[in-house]
């Protein structure tokens, strides 16, 4: 007999987004892989810890005006739910890359400054810099990603 799910209609009280930058289906799929082949398996069988969380899900994410995407509007599609021009973060389409005067009323704002809006609290943990391309995609509205000072 088939049994229906209950729907959690509960209110979350955190949300953790883990990104991979540069995580495609086939380079998840190649590490599922490897760890199963380091374990003596041939590794399709294999689990990823990320793949036990209860919930999940895959983005589409991709520049409007380029087939092979950068790191920053891809950050800026999964963090603001906009697409983006290659190059350009925290933008809407209506920027071109390296013309900041197509920047005024473009600008796009992130799920961490809706957080931050409802009185949440905030916080971006990163193996780069902070400045980089797809952290900064929380915070930042540009027309050239690289456009940044760290001093």
């Amino acid at each position: 007999a088939l049994r229906l799910q209950r729907l959690n209609q509960n209110v979350a009280k955190n949300l953790i987004l883990f990104l991979g930058d540069g995580m495609g289906v086939s380079t998840v799929t190649a590490a599922r892989i490897l760890k199963g082949q380091l374990q003596n398996r041939k590794g399709e069988e294999s689990l990823l810890e990320m793949d036990k969380f209860p919930y999940v899900a895959l983005a589409k994410t991709y520049n409007t005006n380029a087939q092979v995407p950068d790191s920053a509007g891809t950050a800026t599609a999964y963090l603001c739910g906009v697409k983006a021009n290659e190059g350009t973060v925290g933008v809407s389409a209506g920027v071109t890359r390296d013309r900041c005067n197509t920047t005024k009323g473009q600008e796009v704002t992130s799920i961490l400054r809706w957080a931050k809006d409802g009185g949440k609290s905030v916080g971006i943990v990163t193996t780069t810099r902070v400045t980089h391309a797809t952290p900064s995609a929380a915070y930042a509205h540009s027309a050239n990603r690289d456009w940044y000072s760290d001093g």
